[in-house]
Formats: structure tokens, sequence, C-alpha cells
């Protein structure tokens, strides 16, 4: 993966609020934002329960 592609993703999860950064010199270090990333987890496990509860109906209707 090329410096260039690991910078576009990392200002992009920045944008997002998934990471931050600070300029040191001529480094730039990032750190993770936990609590974004707990909101996204939380997103997505609520995504997983509508698929499950939807796929649970389907399959009953099937079986019917």
């Amino acid at each position: 993966v090329s410096r260039q592609a690991i910078s576009k993703h990392l200002r992009i999860l920045s944008d997002a609020g998934y990471v931050a950064g600070t300029r040191r010199g001529r480094e730039h270090v990032w750190r993770l934002q936990p609590r974004r990333l707990d909101e996204a987890r939380e997103c997505l496990d609520r995504i997983a329960r509508e698929w499950d509860d939807a796929l649970g109906r389907l399959k009953r209707f099937v079986e019917d």
C-alpha cells in the first residue's frame, strides 16, 4: 500500500471523526477516537439484529 493511499484513508477517517491527527515536526501522529468507534459498533450491532429479525421472518414465511 502506498504512502499516498494510507494518507488518503487517514484523512477520510479523520473527516468521519474516527481518528485525530497532530503534526510533530514533519510527522503526522494519528490516534483512534474510541467513542466514535463505539458508536459505529453499536450501529452495526443494531443493523445486524434487524437483519437477523428479517431473516427469521423470511424463514418462518418460507417454512409455512
